[in-house]
């Protein structure tokens, strides 16, 4: 009697791993599914697959690689269908980052004469391709005193979070309610934080979700889990 031997089958992954003997026609495309490194699926022999997302164009690159100069938030109109998490993490990434080009002689002459009757935010409108930042930053650099219709110092509410907003807002030219005017904030900056920090109630963190994204910022978690802001233009 002679001895036959066999080959083990060797197991093809199909779209619910069930099967370990079912072949795949080479002629029809595979169905097989994008799977997570943690799936589980690395104890199959098979190599598996992992989703890295759209890679972007030659096109989007240019596009970010001539418009450094914009804030995230600005270049993310001239890039629809991305988000700024992926539009910050590429640039950062290919060394495109947010460089702020020198001030001109022009833009100079141009704050000096708005400065009697603006402060950084209305000055904006002249000079729209600044930040108030910027403009706060240039205006001091050239010993220029901007208009600021707070003559009173910003008074400290006692919850770090809105105290740093609030400050950040003043350095940029806004007024408390023209803040919660432009986050549609019902009153949060001008007296509601306040309130809230008086009877222990905490920040109310939507509200500073919001600010934060309107000042490009991020929210940072420190090791002892205390929340500071990361202003990423400081």
């Amino acid at each position: 009697m002679s001895l036959v031997s066999y080959e083990p089958t060797s197991p093809v992954q199909t779209a619910d791993l069930t099967s370990t003997k079912k072949e795949i026609d080479p002629s029809r495309s595979s169905n097989v599914r994008l799977v997570s490194r943690n799936s589980g699926v690395g104890k199959f022999d098979s190599a598996y697959f992992v989703r890295v997302g759209k890679a972007y164009t030659n096109a989007e690159m240019d596009i970010i690689r001539r418009n450094r100069h914009l804030r995230v938030h600005q270049l993310q109109e001239l890039l629809p269908g991305r988000s700024r998490q992926s539009i910050s993490s590429k640039r950062n990434k290919t060394g495109f980052g947010h460089r702020r080009p020198p001030f001109t002689h022009g833009e100079d002459e141009e704050l000096r004469r708005a400065a009697p009757t603006k402060g950084a935010t209305a000055i904006t409108h002249i000079l729209p391709h600044r930040t108030p930042w910027e403009i706060n930053k240039r205006a001091e650099a050239l010993g220029i005193t901007l208009f600021n219709y707070h003559d009173k110092p910003l008074a400290i509410i006692g919850e770090p979070l809105a105290d740093a907003i609030r400050q950040r807002a003043r350095e940029d030219g806004f007024s408390m309610r023209g803040l919660d005017a432009e986050l549609n904030s019902g009153g949060y900056f001008t007296n509601v934080a306040a309130l809230r920090a008086r009877r222990g109630s905490g920040p109310y963190m939507p509200t500073i979700r919001k600010a934060i994204e309107f000042f490009d910022a991020e929210l940072v978690t420190g090791p002892n889990g205390t929340i500071t802001i990361d202003w990423k233009d400081e």
